[in-house]
């Protein structure tokens, strides 16, 4: 079971809400996993630190949930980069 105590749910990470600086660890007090990120809003150009924080039963829930939610917002900037040198929004460029 997926728990977010964040100010941010992880739906919320888009192209305006870019989870960065993120951590993966074990909590041995209440035997859940954390992943914790800061939310870098480009629009903005600032980042607010621990905005989304979610705890899982299982390391393999969270990593699914952060391959699925922000993966993808990390390869549009990686192809907007290659394709096209500049990057302002984390979307896909034509």
């Amino acid at each position: 079971m997926i728990e977010s105590h964040g100010e941010l749910e992880i739906e919320d990470a888009n192209d305006m809400n870019v989870p960065v600086n993120s951590f993966l660890t074990y909590n041995e007090t209440d035997k859940k996993w954390e992943w914790n990120a800061s939310n870098f809003m480009p629009r903005k150009g600032w980042c607010t630190e621990d905005a989304y924080s979610i705890k899982a039963d299982t390391k393999e829930e969270l990593i699914a949930l952060v391959q699925e939610k922000v993966v993808p917002l990390y390869e549009a900037a990686l192809n907007n980069l290659k394709t096209h040198g500049a990057n302002y929004y984390w979307e896909p460029k034509e």
